[in-house]
């Protein structure tokens, strides 16, 4: 199962958000073995950037491993919306 979250964040708060998901990534690389993925996009709109995190095989509860860890980086006081958190599995259409 895939995890995909995406909340926004002012754009003047760029490098700040930047440097906290960096933390963050860090974090779940070593206390949960998965590498995320941070991703933005291209345009901004009402001066707040959307990002995206993406993360590939997790657990069922990896949510809540995940909240843990992002208080511990000051994520959340940087962001504009709440994180908005979906899950994707694969699909095998050539079996």
């Amino acid at each position: 199962m895939d995890c995909y979250i995406y909340f926004k964040a002012g754009t003047a708060l760029e490098e700040k958000v930047i440097a906290a998901e960096k933390s963050l990534q860090q974090l779940v690389l070593a206390r949960l073995g998965i590498r995320g993925k941070l991703q933005r996009r291209p345009e901004s709109a009402n001066d707040l950037h959307t990002w995206m995190e993406v993360y590939a095989n997790v657990p069922g509860d990896f949510s809540a491993l995940l909240e843990k860890l992002v208080q511990q980086t000051g994520l959340a006081e940087l962001q504009y919306s709440e994180r908005r958190t979906e899950y994707f599995l694969d699909v095998d259409v050539c079996a």
